[in-house]
């Protein structure tokens, strides 16, 4: 069994498998009092709300927070609600695109029964910043997801759109280093509730 406390110290020569990340952080995830949860979402909010990249983005590109996920709804309902252009992301076979939305109340269950976005034409070739979910960091900003490799196609496809990506995460999904491949996108940001890792 490994010991999910220890997690954010992680010490198999220096390196944590994605199999192993994977499991430790959803357990992790999984173990948070709903005031622990609000108040490191509270975190995340102050130290994302505070980069400038952030103030000065005229538009977001933004997951939709599920389960156990560093929240983004009210994140999103803020960004909409300052008039800015939000963008979420829909998932059709092997593909993602993002969808602007004008209100939560638009997203309805998709796949895995993530909430996503009506639309018919998505929006591309726009600067601004994209939130990046993940179960796993590490202190170079490699990233783990969740397996599908959506987001890595997605950026690897719109990499000259002049998105500034920034991935949330609760501060213990954060370990030493992962073992990770050359076509794991990286964020250029990484937020957590205690810290900005750039």
């Amino acid at each position: 069994m490994i010991d999910v406390r220890a997690a954010g110290n992680w010490k198999e020569g220096g390196m944590m498998k994605k199999r192993e990340a994977r499991e430790v952080m959803r357990q992790r995830r999984g173990e948070m009092s709903g005031r622990e949860r609000r108040d490191r979402d509270r975190g995340i909010r102050e130290h994302l709300l505070a980069l400038e990249e952030v103030r000065a983005a005229e538009a977001v590109f933004s997951f939709v927070s599920c389960g156990t996920e560093a929240d983004t709804l009210s994140l999103i309902s803020l960004f909409l609600g300052e008039g800015r252009l939000v963008a979420v992301p829909r998932v059709s076979g092997k593909d993602m695109e993002f969808y602007q939305i004008a209100d939560l109340k638009e997203l309805k269950p998709g796949f895995q029964g993530i909430l996503e976005p009506p639309g018919k034409d998505p929006v591309r070739g726009i600067g601004g910043v994209m939130l990046l979910p993940g179960l796993a960091f590490d202190h170079q900003r490699n990233r783990v997801g969740y397996g599908g490799g959506y987001y890595d196609r997605y950026l690897a496809k719109e990499a000259g759109a002049g998105l500034v990506t920034m991935a949330i995460a609760y501060d213990f999904q954060v370990v030493e280093k992962l073992d990770v491949e050359g076509y794991d996108w990286r964020p250029d940001i990484l937020v957590t509730d205690r810290r900005v890792i750039r």
